[in-house]
């Protein structure tokens, strides 16, 4: 036995000794010797693990246990054994069984609880897997951390599912070296419009590895969508520096090319990957848009044609052709096309209004009523509130709801028998069914101003219409509104982006300085608002809207004027069913309803367009404006 005990040390001395091999050797022969020896088995097993030799460990290692199955650390060492030798499911029952043992919350089990979870995660069981890891780095185990971030990676494969973004932010603050975890997490910020976050995401990525495709096209379109157009342009050509040719790469600098008004070069570059990619949907599309905005209807069509040949079902494609077959006059399709809207993502649609059927034109049950709800901005519905008159005078039964601001105009405007209440309210039990506001064209025959309705269609009551006209008659002069500035919408990046295009800087208005005869009467609201009365004020401007509470006020002001003169928004709209002069000053990319190559419109007989000829150049335009105003004012006085 002497001897036995000789060898022992001897084997757990070259063991200690970083020599496994021989320890290997000594101890099976001490084990041929006497086979029974459980503490030999188990360190045999470890010899055997040490040296790569996984199925070898693993049976001595179940030798062992099977003499001591109390001890969780040898069980836990098989675990790993099993798990080297591919033996996942075995491995995960090892740890499985360590943990259930192992005193809660001592370092042993958080030890069994992140190899666990490591095996879990290596058998695709990933929502087992999250669970696990979590109660491991709970437990205080670090290297678990990592390897739930992974986890959740895995569990974010497509960034539309619920929680996706939740987890990918969450990996990224357990590992944030991993490049692909970050470049994941800037995807799905862009998903859901949070283009700022997304673009930082990329620029990490980028600064570990500047030749990451993804997250520099990413980071494009991160751009594009903030309205950074020369930025965009720039990453677009560091990418194809590096990949001359790189189709995607062409189409995010055509985007940004087109977001700084370059049609003709954006055009060029989407036909590069047209003739190398002659079914490149994300070209097809772009490129129907470009085509549109440089007035080719007919071009636009087809690239639109060619995408929807590709991808019939896209609703972003549907709704592209939309807008650019309004814009060209072809309001029956157009219309039909508009349904596609509410399939793209970011259109709101409440739950509540989302259970009611829509309405298919016909008519509704005894005792039931139709709701028409508003759905974009207020401009829409001052512009397709004319729509309800055709339903009152089939008889059927309406409630309208609509934005806070809007609900006592419509009220005072819109016959009686209409309830107005407010978007967002429960929907009566005696509501049968449901219509957008801006899905009536299609069931509404009719030529606006004509059988639709006649303008003026919005009304102001008799004694706010006189308090403001007794203001105003106390100013010299003709009086005209002015309106410069849309809503910024600074949590809607894409709208935003056209805001800027829209809007001008009130300094341009400097143009109209030097006109006599006239009271300038501000109806900017908002932010921008402020500026009237600024230092850099071009103008000498009356400011009463701290005075306008809802739309109902302002049209009893704007009732009161001779002209008003703005930018594309809502006050617009107001002036133009109110049957006042409006004069709206027209982006180059202007709004589809405004149809193409007029100066007035089939909309309101009162309003006359002033359009850019060249993208965002305001100047031209402006000054056209002083002289026809000019002689506005001299048709005023002279009356």
């Amino acid at each position: 036995m002497s001897d036995l005990n000789t060898m022992l040390d001897q084997a757990i001395a070259l063991h200690r000794g970083g020599d496994p091999a021989a320890a290997e050797l000594t101890y099976r022969q001490v084990l041929v010797a006497v086979p029974s020896l459980a503490d030999v088995h188990y360190l045999l097993g470890m010899a055997c693990l040490q040296q790569g030799k996984a199925a070898k460990a693993v049976r001595s290692l179940r030798t062992a246990l099977a003499q001591k199955p109390d001890r969780q650390d040898w069980r836990f060492n098989l675990g790993v054994a099993q798990r080297q030798s591919g033996d996942l499911a075995g491995a995960a029952a090892s740890f499985a069984t360590v943990t259930a043992q192992e005193p809660a919350g001592s370092p042993a089990q958080a030890a069994a609880l992140a190899e666990h979870g490591a095996v879990l995660l290596a058998l695709g069981d990933l929502p087992a897997a999250e669970a696990t890891l979590r109660r491991a780095v709970a437990a205080g185990a670090a290297d678990a951390a990592r390897n739930l971030a992974i986890c959740l990676y895995n569990l974010s494969a497509d960034p539309a599912a619920p929680g996706s973004l939740a987890r990918l932010e969450e990996a990224v603050m357990l590992f944030a070296e991993r490049i692909e975890i970050r470049e994941r997490l800037g995807f799905a910020l862009l998903r859901v419009d949070r283009a700022a976050e997304a673009a930082e995401q990329f620029r990490l990525v980028l600064a570990r590895g500047p030749t990451e495709q993804d997250s520099r096209l990413g980071l494009c379109d991160a751009l594009s969508t903030l309205g950074r157009f020369d930025e965009a342009v720039s990453e677009a050509r560091t990418l194809l520096a590096q990949q001359p040719g790189l189709p995607a790469g062409l189409v995010a600098l055509a985007n940004g090319l087109h977001g700084q008004g370059q049609l003709a070069a954006a055009s060029a570059a989407l036909e590069q990957v047209l003739e190398q990619s002659p079914q490149s949907l994300p070209a097809l599309v772009n490129l129907g848009t470009v085509r549109r905005d440089q007035g080719d209807d007919a071009g636009a069509e087809a690239c639109y044609q060619a995408a929807l040949a590709l991808s019939p079902s896209d609703p972003i494609i549907h709704w592209q052709r939309a807008q650019a077959r309004l814009l060209a006059g072809d309001m029956a399709e157009g219309w039909r096309e508009y349904e596609w809207r509410w399939q793209v993502p970011g259109f709101p649609l409440s739950a509540a209004l989302a259970a009611l059927p829509l309405w298919n034109g016909g008519g509704l049950p005894t005792g039931q009523r139709l709701l028409v709800h508003v759905e974009q901005g207020h401009g829409d519905t001052l512009q397709f509130a004319r729509y309800v008159w055709p339903l009152v005078a089939r008889g059927l039964p309406v409630l309208l709801q609509v934005q806070p601001a809007l609900r006592r105009l419509c009220r005072e405007s819109l016959p009686p028998v209409v309830e107005i209440g407010v978007l967002g309210e429960a929907v009566p039990a005696d509501i049968a069914c449901r219509i957008p506001l801006l899905s009536l064209p299609l069931h509404v025959q009719g030529t606006p101003g004509d059988e639709v309705a006649q303008v003026p269609y919005l009304q102001v009551p008799d004694e706010r219409r006189d308090f403001w006209a007794r203001r105003l008659a106390a100013l010299p002069g003709v009086k005209v509104g002015l309106v410069w500035a849309g809503d910024a919408r600074a949590g809607d990046p894409r709208a935003a982006a056209t805001d800027r295009r829209r809007s001008l800087p009130l300094a341009q208005l400097s143009a109209l300085r030097d006109l006599p005869g006239i009271s300038f009467i501000s109806l900017q609201k908002g932010a921008r608002g402020a500026e009237a009365q600024g230092p850099d004020a071009p103008l000498d401007m009356v400011d009463w809207t701290g005075e306008l509470c809802d739309f109902a006020d302002t049209a009893a002001l704007v009732a009161g004027l001779d002209l008003v003169i703005g930018v594309d928004t809502a006050v617009i709209h107001l002036a133009g069913g109110l049957g006042v002069p409006v004069w709206v000053l027209s982006r180059f990319d202007g709004c589809w309803r405004w149809l193409r190559n007029r100066n007035d419109s089939t909309w309101y007989p009162t309003l006359r367009l002033f359009r850019q000829s060249a993208w965002g150049n305001w100047e031209p335009v402006l000054t056209g404006l002083a002289e026809r105003l000019r002689h506005f004012i001299d048709e005023r006085i002279g009356s």
